[in-house]
C-alpha cells in the first residue's frame, strides 16, 4: 500500500476525524493519510478505514445515541460519504444487497480483474439489516 500522509501536524485518528468532518468534503486527494509503518499493512489500514468510516457517519449522521441506520441512508449521504474519503485519497464502497444472504461473489472484481486476498478492495466488511446486507469496502483513489 502506498503511504498516505496525514499533514505536517501529528495527532490522533480522531483528531483527523475532527479535522475531516469540520468542513464540507475537500477535493479529491486534498488531505493527507499517514498510516505508521507498523499501520500500513493491508489488513490495518483496512481497519482504520472502518473506523473512520464509523465515527464519520456516527458524527455526520447518527442519533443522540450515535446510532446510524444504514437502511435510512439515501444516495445523497452516499455520496457525501465517497467525497470524504476521496479527499484523503480512498475510495469508499457501499453495496447493498437484497436479503441477508444475497449473493456478494462480485465485489470489487470483474472478470478480467479479480479481486486478489493482497488488494485492499479484498478485505470487506458486511453488515446486516432487516433487509438488507451491506458490504463496505475501500480502495485506494486512482489518479
Amino acid at each position: 500500500m502506498k503511504k498516505q500522509k496525514v499533514s505536517t501536524n501529528e495527532g490522533t485518528l480522531d483528531d483527523f476525524i475532527d479535522r475531516l468532518v469540520s468542513s464540507p468534503p475537500g477535493n479529491p486527494k486534498s488531505i493527507q493519510l499517514e498510516l505508521l509503518a507498523e499501520e500500513s499493512d493491508i489488513p490495518t489500514a483496512f481497519n482504520i478505514l472502518i473506523e473512520i468510516f464509523s465515527k464519520t457517519m456516527r458524527y455526520l449522521y447518527g442519533d443522540r445515541n450515535g446510532r446510524v441506520e444504514l437502511d435510512d441512508m439515501g444516495p445523497e449521504e452516499l455520496e457525501k460519504m465517497s467525497k470524504y474519503f476521496g479527499s484523503f485519497g480512498f475510495q469508499l464502497f457501499v453495496e447493498r444487497v437484497e436479503g441477508k444472504n444475497g449473493n456478494i461473489s462480485s465485489y470489487g472484481g470483474t472478470e478480467d480483474r479479480p479481486i486478489r486476498d493482497n488488494e485492499l478492495k479484498a478485505h470487506v466488511l458486511k453488515i446486516k439489516s432487516a433487509n438488507y446486507l451491506y458490504l463496505i469496502y475501500f480502495d485506494e483513489l486512482k489518479s
